[in-house]
């Protein structure tokens, strides 16, 4: 009998080593210090049509160093009661950084659907904004793109401070939470991409500008699953949003 316990022993410990061997393998934290200066305007042109422009310069190690050039560019289309639709397409230049860089430059393109969607009550604005990314990333020294579905979620809330409404010389503070996940057949262990949560102030000088000042707290993984971004940015953005419609088109909204 104790030949069969012996042989049992034996089975349980070669059906154990191959568990031992592929235990994962523990994350790897990289914490950076960033700041982000960027613009993004929204201008209605004529009827419901309007043109998205965007530019955002990342820096990291403070302003020491380069980290990213992005930017982007769409074609707006509103609808009533807050609506906005964008077809558009955006490029981004990524340089190494942080403690486990990538080992070149990092080329994208991208074609993003965007719809949002914005509501007031009184003092508090609500803005929700999907977007679905289509990339093509490439790094230095390959020969070709690799494609990646993204989509986004960003849920938005602004609080009237100095004024019962968010209207021209209003200080906001504001706070956001954007998730982003990625998916497709190039995607290997970060279906889960980044998360993006931030917390400022702002000021509406006008009907179209606002400039605002705010923390990111950024988690990014990477594509191998092992290594995670803590990445805390300073931001600082500047928004124009003018309507160059006629007085008439203006007041059938």
């Amino acid at each position: 009998m104790k030949y069969w316990y012996l042989a049992l022993g034996g089975l349980l410990a070669a059906t154990a080593a191959p568990a031992q061997t592929t235990a994962p393998t523990p994350r790897r934290w990289d914490t950076n210090h960033n700041i982000w200066l960027t613009y993004s305007g929204d201008a209605r042109l004529v009827g419901r049509w309007g043109v998205h422009t965007e530019f955002q310069y990342r820096r990291t190690n403070g302003l020491s160093d380069p980290q990213q050039y992005f930017y982007r560019a769409g074609v707006n289309y509103y609808l009533p009661k807050g609506v906005m639709v964008t077809l558009g397409g955006a490029y981004l230049l990524s340089l190494p950084y942080g403690e486990y860089p990538n080992p070149g430059r990092t080329f994208e393109r991208r074609i993003y659907q965007l719809v949002s969607l914005g509501q007031q009550f009184g003092r508090l604005s609500l803005a929700h904004r999907f977007i679905q990314d289509e990339r093509w990333i490439r790094a230095e020294g390959e020969d070709r793109y690799m494609f990646q579905n993204r989509s986004r979620y960003r849920v938005q809330l602004k609080l009237a401070l100095t004024k019962p409404d968010l209207g021209p010389g209003t200080l906001y503070a504001l706070a956001s939470d954007e998730i982003f996940m990625s998916y497709g057949a190039n995607v290997e262990a970060n279906i889960f991409n980044q998360n993006r949560l931030y917390g400022g102030l702002g000021f509406q000088f006008t009907d179209a500008l606002a400039v605002e000042a705010s923390y990111l707290n950024q988690v990014l993984q990477h594509s191998d699953g092992v290594v995670f971004e803590r990445n805390h940015t300073a931001q600082v953005s500047l928004y124009f949003t003018p309507d160059l419609r006629s007085a008439a088109q203006r007041a059938t909204d």
